[in-house]
């Protein structure tokens, strides 16, 4: 089901990736980091994002973005008219797609602004959920695939996992395993 909507739409039609690197996982979390790469591979936006919080030490750890790094940053607001730009009339491909347009959607939220996100590209693609459905093993729920966290994944397929958790470099890695989904049909 994932396999078939990702080649169909990757194949008629421009597409991007996009990536967040964010303060957390839970509600209220922010995007601290956004990037996003053509189909090509050429880097379309690389930003730093001031969030109204300071950044969590555990979210610290994991990405290396620090508070002093987002202090002088635009705020989301100052970035989202380019990000949406970018996303208009394409897909947009994502590892967790689901995550990342949350993290889209509460970061305007919470700086008042009324952005529909869902609405904003052709459609959000999930690399994660595709790469699920292709490596086939079985999920918690019957008829569910287990999902893998996107280095592992890479890793899996042969592909570096450099710079992890850098939201181009996370892209760059998205980009390449969607490459070797659709070769490999």
């Amino acid at each position: 089901m994932f396999m078939k909507r990702l080649k169909a739409a990757l194949e008629t039609d421009p597409w991007v990736v996009l990536d967040t690197e964010t303060t957390g996982i839970g509600p209220g979390a922010e995007a601290v980091q956004i990037g996003v790469l053509s189909s090509d591979g050429d880097v379309l936006m690389d930003t730093l994002v001031q969030p109204l919080r300071p950044i969590p030490p555990d979210a610290v750890a994991i990405h290396g973005i620090t508070n002093a790094m987002v202090a002088g940053a635009p705020k989301i607001s100052e970035v989202c008219d380019e990000l949406r730009a970018l996303l208009t009339d394409r897909h947009c491909v994502v590892y967790n797609a689901e995550y990342d347009l949350g993290i889209l959607k509460s970061s305007t939220n919470m700086r008042g602004l009324l952005i529909d996100w869902s609405r904003t590209p052709l459609s959000w693609l999930c690399a994660m959920r595709t790469y699920a459905e292709f490596r086939g093993e079985p999920g918690r729920r019957p008829g569910d695939f287990r999902w893998h966290k996107l280095g592992a994944a890479c890793a899996y397929q042969g592909i570096p996992v450099l710079d992890a958790h850098s939201a181009v470099a996370d892209c760059r890695m998205t980009l390449q395993l969607v490459r070797k989904l659709l070769a490999a049909g």
